[in-house]
């Protein structure tokens, strides 16, 4: 057809078995007539071909998108960069592992100062998580994942009288609230509910929220490792609530994302669970697509969502450009679609459930009833996720997170299940600080 051009959407080696160096990147291959883009999941390739490479946008030149698995990506892109062959012109960046790439922006990536002008309608922990340690932007982020809590809302009626959000809200606005209503819960007894109703399925899934709520990074200004007081001072710290939570048992005692902590989703598991700790995304990608038990059951429309008791975030994905691509303008531009576009970033939103990084967008879909969403009962969540995205603190945000947030998590669970080696909160922080430093991370550990 006439006009018509070429996308080509390549499935990674390791999902095909396809020989490597497929690309020509940022080497020089493409000659300048060949945008190439790495994402990690199909969803992200979708989105070029519905609502960029099209018709009538009339690029005037070929786009080529690789999926790229998330455990691949990593590795794919450092061994291309050692190699400085067969890079990518943009590549999306998965927040939970973006910033070592932010931080050696200046080697490895475009500065994208030039857009700074459009970062007004961001929501400024994306900003902060995209700037380099130079001051430079790095990166745009085209969507939002701020944390919510996910309830029952048949649950809630029994335990609290009422399923509205503003009123369930009041009972795990901060988590002293969260244990006196994870006490309540346990309490109920009815005929459905005999044992009473858990709060969480796993007690280590608010360490997501802990580590994404603090008001200080894992690495101070001098390098050295640090410790918010909100992980480990007082009775509603991290280490404590943990404990709480376990000594009681107020929750499914499960691992979080295994069999069992799915089971609860559906109300397969012999525990009743009134709700889950996730991101914007994980209310379909989790809740949504484990809500059907075997038995043909399902949980479809007795859900809801608040912010809970602390605000977080967990992923995101982040678009950068590959430094010396000779596709740069065309780079930029697909860059700036990506975070500004109001049809592809309002309509993208409602036909997935996403929240997207531009807030005049998506505060229009607050009074938009076809925003609402029948997984959650007909409630609009993206008020919600407003409220819950405006509270976030991007400058806590350092390439160790992942890494750390794990580690200490490791150290909690140890604490509140009473480990010798973690008998205090103290002794479980010299082990966790001894883990840090054996891991031969470049910080300071005193």
């Amino acid at each position: 057809m006439k006009g018509k051009r070429l996308l080509t959407v390549a499935l990674s080696a390791a999902l095909i078995g396809t020989t490597a160096g497929m690309l020509a990147g940022c080497d020089g291959g493409s000659k300048g007539t060949e945008l190439v883009y790495w994402c990690f999941d199909a969803d992200m390739a979708k989105q070029v071909t519905d609502y960029y490479d099209t018709e009538e946008r009339a690029l005037g030149y070929d786009i080529k998108v690789e999926v790229v698995p998330l455990d691949n990506m990593l590795t794919r892109l450092d061994n291309a960069f050692r190699s400085g062959k067969n890079l990518p012109d943009v590549v999306a960046l998965e927040a939970e592992t973006f910033k070592k790439y932010i931080d050696d922006g200046a080697n490895l990536l475009e500065n994208l100062d030039d857009l700074k002008g459009l970062t007004s309608e961001m929501y400024s922990y994306t900003v902060d998580g995209a700037t380099g340690e130079d001051g430079h932007l790095y990166a745009l982020a085209t969507n939002v994942t701020p944390g919510i809590f996910a309830y029952r809302r048949s649950m809630a009626k029994e335990a609290f009288g009422t399923d509205d959000p503003a009123e369930i809200q009041k009972h795990f606005d901060s988590w002293e609230h969260f244990l006196e209503s994870a006490k309540t819960l346990s309490e109920v007894r009815t005929e459905e509910y005999p044992d009473g109703i858990k709060v969480i399925s796993s007690y280590m899934d608010i360490g997501k929220v802990f580590c994404g709520s603090r008001s200080e990074g894992w690495v101070d200004a001098s390098g050295n490792l640090a410790i918010d007081a909100t992980l480990t001072d007082g009775d509603y710290s991290m280490m404590e609530v943990a404990k709480q939570l376990h000594v009681n048992g107020y929750t499914g005692e499960q691992t979080s994302g295994d069999g069992g902590w799915y089971a609860g989703i559906s109300d397969s598991d012999d525990d009743k669970i009134f709700g889950y700790f996730q991101a914007t995304w994980g209310i379909n990608t989790n809740l949504q697509n484990n809500c059907e038990s075997s038995s043909g059951g399902s949980t479809a429309g007795d859900w809801a969502i608040i912010e809970g008791p602390a605000p977080y975030f967990e992923g995101g994905t982040y678009h950068a450009v590959i430094k010396g691509t000779d596709m740069l303008e065309e780079a930029k531009d697909f860059v700036e679609f990506f975070s500004t576009d109001k049809g592809y970033l309002t309509n993208w939103a409602k036909e997935h459930g996403d929240f997207m990084n531009h807030r005049s967008y998506m505060e229009e879909l607050v009074s938009d009833t076809t925003a609402n969403n029948a997984f959650l009962g007909g409630q609009n969540p993206y008020s919600a996720f407003i409220a819950a995205a405006d509270k976030i603190n991007g400058e806590i945000i350092t390439r160790y997170d992942s890494e750390i947030n794990g580690y200490f998590e490791a150290w909690a669970t140890n604490y509140a299940e009473g480990k010798t080696e973690a008998a205090t909160i103290d002794a479980a922080v010299e082990q966790f600080k001894a883990m840090v430093a054996a891991a031969g991370l470049n910080i300071n550990v005193n």
